[in-house]
């Protein structure tokens, strides 16, 4: 383990110590903190004509793209003009937001794997350098999201039709096992390769193709290596889940007896104080770990990067058989 130890505690100390990388951790963790076994989680345990598309599913449920919803807001806007201003001006507002948020994301992504790994040899890159690292690479890195993540999707689209086919059926929950078994471990190692390509495109400046057929290559190379990386940032993703989970039911404790206090007292000033301040609390605490983990797993992946591109790396198995071979 002395090889990932060492790039772990690497990444903790490099993550602790520039804290300013955690505002854009704060961005970068909207992609999900989850890492790529998330994937297997998010799919694993449901019914099979839901688990490929959980969120979609709860949305849909809610009947938002019913005809008879669509029908009340084409006859809505056909009734007043200034209904029809009002839904537009909504809607290009929320679309820009959205259109930011992922500028943000993207920026933000680049920015931590350029400073992470200009930390790790040595120089010492402000949040500026970051952020004009993010600027420049925006359009490869966003491409190679889209890229990557349509891959992903249209492999989940391609095995989940047969599924909604045959929902309910034998059939379907067979298909389903078999589907999960090809699929999964596919959308890991795109995933992987994502990854790679990026730290490819931002350090060593490729482009975008150039890039992904480099990170198929440092992949096919190391996959064993990529796997056990992943693993291991997926447990300790797991135990700050948990960590996180104690310290607000710990936190919650004083809050729950304050509030209950002043609530019984008839002070509904102190009540909705307590509820804020608690609010605020819980928030403070999810965003600065949520931001904190994703500065720790893309610059934990940033150095592996650069081990493996000096083929430094070697498998925790590989080494453990080897070692078995030769007491034998």
């Amino acid at each position: 383990m002395l090889f990932y130890r060492t790039i772990l505690k690497q990444a903790w100390e490099l993550t602790w110590r520039n804290k300013y990388l955690w505002w854009f951790g704060i961005f970068a963790a909207l992609v999900g903190n989850g890492g790529e076994f998330e994937i297997l989680f998010n799919n694993a345990g449901a019914n099979p004509g839901q688990a490929l598309f959980p969120a979609w599913q709860r949305i849909a449920s809610t009947g938002v793209f019913s005809g008879h919803t669509i029908a009340n807001i084409r006859n809505l806007l056909k009734q007043d003009i200034l209904n029809m201003i009002f839904v537009l001006v909504v809607c290009l507002t929320i679309l820009a937001i959205c259109l930011f948020l992922i500028w943000l994301i993207i920026v933000s992504q680049a920015a931590i794997v350029n400073n992470s790994a200009a930390i790790i040899k040595q120089k010492k890159p402000t949040i500026r350098d970051g952020l004009d690292s993010g600027i420049l690479n925006f359009w490869p890195v966003l491409t190679l999201n889209i890229i990557i993540k349509a891959m992903i999707y249209i492999l989940l689209v391609a095995v989940s039709l047969p599924v909604i086919f045959f929902q309910g059926s034998f059939n379907a929950n067979l298909f389903y096992i078999i589907a999960l078994v090809i699929a999964v471990p596919v959308a890991i190692i795109l995933s992987f390769i994502m990854k790679y390509a990026v730290a490819y495109v931002v350090i060593n400046k490729s482009k975008v193709m150039s890039a992904i057929k480099q990170s198929c290559q440092l992949f096919k190379k190391n996959w064993l290596i990529s796997f056990e990386m992943a693993i291991i940032l997926f447990f300790i993703n797991l135990l700050v889940g948990m960590v996180i989970v104690l310290a607000i039911l710990v936190l919650a404790v004083p809050f729950l007896f304050f509030g209950l206090i002043f609530y019984y007292s008839f002070s509904l000033v102190g009540f909705w104080l307590i509820v804020i301040l608690a609010v605020a609390s819980f928030l403070f605490i999810v965003v600065s770990v949520g931001a904190a983990l994703a500065v720790f797993q893309i610059s934990s992946w940033t150095g592996l990067f650069l081990e493996l591109q000096n083929n430094k790396g070697a498998s925790k198995l590989v080494r453990l058989v080897n070692s078995i071979v030769k007491v034998g």
